[in-house]
């Protein structure tokens, strides 16, 4: 996996515009809100105005600028096309500016010698002044600074100004300043560059830049913009204080919506930005729930490898790595005190500048948090807002339809500002008559006025009445549940959930977020109340029971009826005893739906269960058996996973309609049950039952069951003989470790797709009857490590795509397999060694393939790694597998790299070498090849350094390549995604770290460039299954621990890294940071380059670098410090590389006093002095440098 990195730090992020149909942009800008008088809300009417001289570029440059800037829906201002003539356009040209977002100034020959681009340009500086407005200069045809200094045609024109207005010389000399002003600024110089790929550039950055400024337009969402701007005052945001905001009120009124949008606006402005939702439903399963959000919580660190365990320590955590981060933290829906302090317990647990939003119903809870929150009260819509959400909803307009204003308004009235309210009635009434809109006014009218779950009752009540039936179903007991796992109950129910659920999430009755269904906590509360009101004091008359109490209260006293239709205890923190009646449930004759989650213990026995139940789960069932003489005609999917059942059923009971059967877990089951009473069987799964012995002969004859799962059934033995399951698809065997032989696969068994007996350690064979399967797409024998032989008819399993026989006694392989021309991935992991003593014929310790591979034409995966291979066990015709993706030949230590055959393998794009002999010579596929064998990792360091030489370091936005400066070879695809992301500056230090740090020198100690190159070695692993990461840090800290560090960047992997060289290279304005890190074997290379704004430092600031290996111990790790001394101008000097001439003399003399620092796993100094790179002496050579990482990776 390449080194995943992200930044965070005014870096240019190419993104396409939205398109905008209004007239006027609004823009809040948190420093305009807090240091001007007038109002915090500015109106912007253009993204851009440019400022130009029009003979100089009007019918070019500036025409093609201003189509592109329309392409990207950038509004744009030109004053030719924008101001009608005759007005006065000087004044409307300064109101023009003031109502920009930015300017574009393009400064080109003449510019200067109009007065009216001077006052322009005047004005655009004042306003970028006093309004900060963005100002992106353009040095079209002239010199940067010939521009500052006002030489050339820039001083021939003032001259001719001071001439004219020689009574006015303060005019010209503010001109004077504001075009040193622009020339001051970062911008473009249009030399030596292409026209369409300078304004490309010029689009994007700036889009980039007012991106992040303009408002967020939130579709349906009424009223939101005056909302965002009254919670951007309460956030203060200019303040380095740490601030708690609370967001409080009814439900259903819109705190979430408000923060959300809040977050999605401001999230670029801090360190660490995390949305924690739902925290009340998160929080029900007491610590282990506050444990979970902390994890996720701090789970936007990147620290992969930390699990927080209980709350405590969780609570230590967040303190420890976040009190010097700029966060901001949104908890939505807190309902309890805990959940603050497990969370946010104070000020002091977030750095500077934090802002942490709750929201709550409960004002109290706020108030009386040790915190002090700034309150900040959701109010309801107002009839303006309410009639304009409500129309969005019934009309899909913003107005509503002739002959129904009058209706609509009264149907908001009723609503009474509520957005949930107006969003259901809304919904409900879209597309009917004016008949049907009246009918439900009298109905609301009934209501009264104070009642919002009433309210909302209107749209439930005009459902259909399986809808109605959904839709109670979802508000009592699946709230929260995966929608395919709902949808199968209530479909087992004969209900229609998927057209049902949809219709609900419509009328948003429903909401579906990634698969999980939810629902308003009002509307939730609708739908317990309208099963409440069925029977207000009778338990046992009521539709559905879920609340424990009521549970317990009606199975004890056995006052259930005929009325319940479901019940569902859902899991509780603890077991508890259930002391039922034996005959609890013989009452319930129409109860469909039995759900028991939680564990509970029952002294007595059960006696019956209702014939009418459809669905039956109960997990950690705790009766040996059913009840005696069951009768579950109508059953249709029976699930008791973790159950105490020992034998489920005497006989053969019928069960006509039961399609799944789930006893997964039951660890006293030894026997299946005889199924051949249930016809419809699909699905049987007997996961993880430990005692089971015997399959019944009755499941190898099922003509309808599809899958089948014996996953972990590690005593089983008894097999029926032979299978004749003409349906079956799915067959699972993992880890039976007792079955010695398989059943005969019937003709009938052409369905079959996916066999998997991974870790079947007493498999002797598969049967030659395996070719009857003729559908089998994937077979995995992978840890069956007493399988020898494959049969000779595999060959007839055409369809086969995917075959595992990795860690087998495999040594010689059938030729017949090599004529499946339907094979993708074949996997042969660790074939070698000795092979089980079941095997009679000797067998070779190596894997032994046929001469000709040639036959499997579709293969993309071959697996080779571990098989004790050489050069002469390779098939000489494995370059014509013109389909090979990905090869691997991992820890074949005798093996040289066939080279030739790789060569030819056009379609390669993954190689792995690890742990095999050198290559015999250069013929790897050049796409793969990173590294020159002899010499190593290279660099063109020198025209790494000639890219930054410009006064503003801008050259680089002429890249297009990530991986630029490095163009000799090309990146493997599968680096091709690296990215930077921050991270903490203290990370947990691991058994192998090393660390560097570095006194950053002040600017009269160094020169305009300095650099740091950090070298690291690393110990191989050899074993295939080691899991490992390797983390690297680079952070900037002040040096005065109260300022607080300002920068970090850090990168991951996830490989057998034998080295990693990383280049630094900082100046006034940027930081470089190019990375290398080399695979062992020589083949595979990630290389990462990324531009970064530097962070401004204080005097004796330090940079800090990081490393650490995981489970590679680090063999040596050494630091050089650069300067610009450092290069050589008259050579392109490189990293090792073949091509590099011979260091001349004075170079290699120099070699004896480099002044590269080499530091063991403690992360101190070989010599034990102060790293300090005021201490290195300037222009050592960069050949020195060169020879010295050359050495180092001949160690590697």
């Amino acid at each position: 996996m390449p080194f995943l990195c992200r930044f965070k730090f005014d870096c240019f992020k190419p993104t396409a515009p939205c398109s905008f149909t209004v007239a006027h942009i609004e823009y809040l800008s948190p420093s305009m809100a807090l240091n001007r008088n007038s109002s915090p809300k500015s109106k912007w009417k253009y993204h851009v105005f440019l400022s130009f001289r029009g003979e100089d570029t009007h019918l070019g440059f500036t025409d093609h600028l201003y189509a592109a800037l329309l392409r990207k829906s950038i509004i744009a201002f030109r004053d030719e096309e924008e101001l009608a003539r005759g007005e006065v356009i000087s004044e409307m040209l300064l109101h023009t500016i003031e109502e920009s977002l930015s300017s574009i100034v393009v400064i080109s020959q003449n510019y200067a010698s109009s007065t009216w681009c001077l006052d322009e340009l005047q004005k655009i500086i004042e306003t970028k002044n006093n309004l900060c407005q963005e100002v992106f200069p353009v040095f079209y045809g002239v010199d940067p600074a010939d521009v500052r200094h006002q030489r050339g045609s820039f001083a021939e024109a003032f001259r001719k100004h001071e001439t004219k207005f020689k009574k006015n010389k303060g005019k010209v000399q503010k001109w004077r300043d504001a075009l040193k002003d622009i020339a001051n600024l970062s911008g473009w110089d249009s030399k030596n560059r292409h026209e369409m790929e300078l304004i490309e550039e010029i689009v994007t950055e700036v889009w980039t830049r007012l991106e992040p400024k303009l408002p967020s337009y939130n579709d349906g969402l009424v009223a939101i913009d005056s909302k965002v701007d009254e919670m951007c005052l309460h956030l203060r945001l200019g303040l380095e204080d740490v601030l708690f905001i609370g967001i409080w009120g009814m439900g259903g009124i819109g705190k979430t919506t408000l923060a959300t949008v809040v977050f999605k606006k401001l999230r670029r402005q801090f360190d660490v930005s995390c949305f924690l939702s739902n925290i009340r439903e998160a929080t029900k399963g007491g610590d282990q729930g506050q444990v979970h959000l902390q994890n996720k919580l701090l789970s936007h660190m990147k620290l992969n490898s930390m699990i927080i365990e209980t709350s405590d320590l969780g609570k230590d955590s967040i303190r420890n790595l976040l009190c010097n981060r700029k966060v901001l933290l949104v908890l939505d829906d807190v309902s309890a005190k805990s959940q603050l302090e497990n969370l946010a317990g104070s000020q002091e647990w977030f750095g500077p500048g934090s802002r942490i939003i709750v929201t709550s119903r409960d004002k109290h809870l706020l108030i009386s948090h040790q915190v002090s929150f700034e309150m900040y009260e959701m109010r309801t819509l107002n009839f303006d807002e309410s009639l304009q959400l409500f129309c969005e909803k019934a009309f899909k307009g913003h107005q509503p339809k002739e002959d129904y204003l009058e209706l609509s308004k009264s149907v908001v009235l009723y609503a009474g500002g509520l957005p949930l309210g107006l969003e259901v009635l809304g919904s409900f009434l879209y597309g009917r008559t004016v008949d049907e809109w009246k009918d439900a006014l009298i109905q609301i009218s009934k209501v009264p006025h104070d009642d919002v779950v009433n309210k909302l009752k209107i749209s439930y009540d005009m459902l259909e009445e399986e809808y109605k039936t959904i839709f109670l179903d979802i508000a009592c007991f699946f709230k929260g549940w995966y929608k395919d796992k709902v949808t199968n109950i209530l479909d087992s129910c004969g209900l229609h959930p998927t057209i049902g659920i949809n219709v609900l999430i419509e009328k948003s009755l429903v909401t579906c977020d990634e698969r999980v269904l939810g629902m308003h906590d009002l509307l939730e509360e609708m739908g317990k109340t309208i099963v409440f009101q069925e029977s207000p004091n009778d338990l046992g008359r009521r539709s559905r029971l879920w609340f424990q109490e009521d549970i317990n209260k009606v199975l004890r006293e056995n006052t259930g009826t005929e009325k319940i239709r479901g019940l569902v205890l859902k899991p509780q923190i603890e077991s508890y005893e259930a002391c039922w009646h034996p005959r609890a449930f013989s009452k319930m004759c129409n109860l469909k739906v039995l759900i028991i989650l939680c564990d509970l213990h029952h002294s007595l026995s059960l006696k019956c269960l209702p014939n009418s139940l459809k669905v039956l789960i109960w997990t950690g069932y705790p009766f040996k058996a059913l009840p005696r003489g069951v009768q579950l005609h109508e059953l249709v999917r029976f699930q008791m996973s973790n159950s105490k059942v020992e034998k489920l059923w005497n006989g053969s009971p019928v069960f006509g309609k039961l399609k799944v059967v789930d006893l997964s877990f039951s660890n006293n089951l030894i026997q299946t049950p005889n199924i051949s009473g249930i016809p419809n069987l699909e699905e049987l799964f007997l996961d993880g039952c430990v005692s089971l012995v015997e399959l019944h002969q009755s499941v190898g004859q099922h003509k309808k069951l599809a899958v089948l799962s014996l996953i972990g059934c590690i005593k089983l033995k008894i097999l029926p003989s032979k299978l004749e399951m003409s349906s079956l698809k799915r067959l699972f065997l993992c880890d039976c470790l007792n079955i010695k032989r398989l059943p005969d696969f019937g003709e009938s068994m052409e369905c079959v797709s996916v066999l998997n007996l991974m870790n079947c350690s007493n498999l002797l064979a598969l049967p030659n009857t395996i070719s009857n399967l003729k559908s089998l797409r994937r077979l995995n024998l992978s840890g069956c490590s007493k399988i020898c032989i494959l049969p000779d008819n595999i060959n007839e399993n055409r369809a086969l795509e995917d075959l595992d026989l990795s860690e087998t006694s495999v040594r010689e392989v059938t030729s017949s397999l090599f004529h499946l021309t339907n094979l993708k991935r074949l996997s042969f992991r660790g074939c070698s060694g000795p092979v089980s003593n079941n095997c009679k014929e000797q067998h070779p310790t190596y894997l032994r393939l046929p001469a000709s591979v040639s036959g499997l034409s579709s293969l993309n995966t071959l697996d080779l790694s571990y098989c004790n291979l050489n050069f002469r066990l390779i098939p000489k015709d494995l370059g014509q597998l013109s389909s090979l993706e990905s090869l691997i030949l991992t820890g074949n230590k005798d093996l040289v790299p066939p080279a030739a055959s790789i060569s030819n393998l056009s379609n390669l794009s993954f190689l792995e070498l690890e742990g095999c002999g050198s290559s015999a010579d250069g013929s790897v596929p050049q796409h793969l090849l990173d590294y020159d064998v002899e010499a190593g990792l290279f660099l063109d360091l020198w025209k790494f350094w000639k890219l930054f030489e410009s006064d503003d370091s801008e050259l680089l936005c002429q890249v297009r390549d990530p991986s630029y400066p490095i163009t000799y070879l090309e990146i493997p695809p599968k680096f091709g995604n690296d990215i930077f992301f921050p991270v903490g500056p203290r990370l947990s230090k691991l058994e192998s770290s090393a660390s560097v740090t570095v006194d950053i020198p002040n600017e009269s100690d160094r020169g305009e460039w300095w650099g740091l190159v950090v070298f690291i070695a690393f110990e191989p692993l050899v074993s295939p299954s080691s899991i490992f990461k390797i983390e690297l840090c680079w952070s900037f800290e002040a040096s005065h621990p109260e300022a607080g560090p300002s920068l970090y960047l850090s990168s991951h992997a996830k490989a057998h890294y034998s080295s990693c060289l990383v280049t630094m290279i900082m100046n006034d304005n940027y930081i470089y940071i190019q990375l290398h890190h080399r695979k062992y074997g020589n083949i595979s290379e990630s290389k990462t380059f990324s531009k970064h704004r530097k962070p401004d430092f204080s005097e004796n600031s330090r940079l800090r670098f990081d490393v650490q290996g995981g489970l590679q111990k680090i063999r040596q790790c050494g630091y050089h410090v650069l300067c610009k001394e450092d290069f050589r101008s008259e050579a392109l000097l490189k990293w090792p590389y073949r091509s590099v001439d011979e260091p001349n003399s004075e170079d290699s003399a120099a070699l004896n006093n480099s002044d590269m620092e080499f530091r063991g796993e403690d992360g101190t100094a070989s010599n034990g002095e102060k790293l300090d790179s005021r201490n290195f002496k300037r222009g050592v050579g960069l050949t020195n440098i060169i020879k010295r990482v050359k050495r180092l990776f001949k160690q590697t």
